[in-house]
């Protein structure tokens, strides 16, 4: 038996010490990246403080901005855009007294890296949030991606629209859901807004803490851990936490104190709803109203939310110089509606990135007015810029576009748009007017390039009909790949 257990060491023991050793190595990983924190680009880092310290005071009249930001609500799930079960009067009012677009999108089909493109105006890639949505590093895949060097929040030289606001005079505020990191530094109070009120999370994750700025005024108890999740309304954790029957009523009665409080200083509120994400909590006073069911009771509890918002604007008297934006971060989940469009979330099918974009500005942007442009939530940072005449940052690509023309004039700024898939750091797909080219459809393994005529259900290739259409794209696509793939963060300075 001798020779078996030395046979046995011999085998045995280089297995034992390289486990030993791959341990250890993770364990000084572990320290090393504690230590040192998220990785920061120094020299974009010092360009964006040089570029925020020269912005100037705003001269003249600026406005005050509203931007209501719902998540996952779906492209078909406002009456104004043809739902036949959920009401939505204050909503549709508001789409009545300005413009409503009917090709708007996000710039991802997944909230993290649609969120960094609002607030940047640039494509998921340059902020390192593609991919992925983050996690709490607590939660596993929050760990797991910080173990592999993925970022797990927004790289601290990216560029915010609450950041310039902050610096050219703007009172700042979020409200709701941030979703961006919730490491120390990384959070709303660090990236430009004065006050935010909110989770740090989607709704169905945990630990889902309720803050003001750095205070847990609600700290989650529930019995979780590393792999919890809360995706069902009907099985929740258990413990005790947030009421989130009263989430939406919260962050509208913050929003509205918000308002009341203001001076003559010019104002920039991000509400940033947590629904119509799952798990579903209808509040306690209207639940089962809808003919939409507990999802449509928490549709219509953001609706009156809206009007609550839109009432106050009034009474206050600043209605008049306020922009409001309505839209949403991606398309809807397996409980929302996207209309007449093909996928939904997580998909770079239409259903999946275009959304519901609603603007109101008495004093600017005629009433009733219906667009069909495109245009992208990379846009925001840019229009808001070119509406106060800020100049943009000169060392990184800015990929949106100002759409100032499409809301006060209704002419286009867009000849292509990109599509993102979440397991890309490359789009995906390409649409130029009425045709989308998409490269990343899977049939049983074979890619397959898929030409389709936007109008009608996106089911149909249709290349061999239009050869030249096709070719176009596809070139303009190759070459977007190409430019991202040389340079996936953007800079001009490299």
């Amino acid at each position: 038996m001798k020779w078996l257990r030395r046979a046995a060491l011999a085998v045995g023991m280089p297995f034992i010490v390289l486990t030993c050793f791959a341990v250890l190595l993770f364990i000084l990983r572990v320290i090393f990246i504690e230590i040192r924190g998220p990785s920061v680009d120094k020299p974009h880092l010092a360009n964006k403080k040089t570029y925020l310290e020269q912005l100037q005071p705003l001269r003249g009249e600026p406005f005050n901005i509203v931007l209501v930001f719902f998540d996952d609500l779906g492209w078909g799930d406002l009456s104004s855009y043809g739902n036949a079960y959920i009401e939505t009067p204050n909503i549709d009012r508001l789409a009545a007294e300005g413009l409503r677009m009917t090709d708007f999108y996000s710039a991802s089909p997944v909230c993290t890296p649609s969120r960094a493109a609002l607030m940047t105006g640039r494509f998921p890639p340059r902020t390192k949030t593609d991919q992925h949505v983050f996690f709490n590093d607590y939660h596993l895949i929050g760990f797991g991606r910080r173990m592999l060097g993925l970022a797990n929040e927004l790289p601290k030289e990216e560029i915010t629209l609450a950041e310039i606001l902050q610096e050219s005079g703007y009172v700042t505020k979020l409200i709701g859901k941030w979703h961006l990191g919730s490491r120390e530094g990384y959070r709303p109070t660090d990236f430009g807004f004065d006050n935010w009120f909110g989770v740090l999370y989607s709704n169905d994750m945990y630990p889902l803490d309720l803050f003001e700025n750095d205070d847990v005024l609600i700290e989650d108890r529930r019995e979780g851990g590393p792999f919890s999740a809360e995706r069902d309304e009907l099985r929740p954790l258990e413990g005790v936490g947030i009421d989130q029957r009263e989430l939406t009523a919260m962050y509208t009665e913050q929003a509205i104190h918000f308002l009341e409080e203001q001076g003559t200083a010019p104002f920039f509120l991000y509400l940033s709803h947590s629904f119509p994400h799952v798990p579903l909590y209808a509040s306690s006073a209207h639940a089962g109203t809808s003919r939409g069911g507990t999802y449509g009771d928490v549709v219509e509890d953001l609706d009156r939310s809206t009007g609550a918002i839109l009432a106050a604007l009034s009474r206050l008297g600043l209605e008049e110089n306020t922009l409001v934006i309505v839209t949403s971060d991606n398309g809807a989940d397996y409980t929302g509606s996207s209309g007449v469009l093909r996928g939904r979330k997580a998909e770079i099918f239409e259903g999946g990135q275009r959304v519901p974009m609603i603007a109101r500005w008495p004093s600017r942007i005629p009433a009733g007015t219906v667009s069909n442009h495109m245009a992208m939530n990379t846009d925001i940072l840019p229009t808001m810029l070119d509406l106060l005449d800020i100049g943009l940052p000169e060392d990184r690509l800015i990929d949106g576009r100002s759409i100032a023309s499409i809301l006060l004039s209704g002419k286009s700024s867009h000849d292509f748009l990109y599509y993102f898939p979440i397991d890309s750091s490359l789009p995906g797909a390409i649409r130029s007017k009425n045709y989308k080219l998409t490269w990343s459809m899977q049939d049983y393994g074979r890619s397959r390039e898929h030409l389709s005529r936007i109008s009608g259900i996106e089911a149909h290739d249709v290349q061999n009909l239009f050869p030249e259409v096709y070719k176009r794209l596809s070139d303009d696509l190759a070459a977007k790949r190409s430019s991202i793939e040389v340079n996936p963060r953007g800079w001009l300075d490299d």
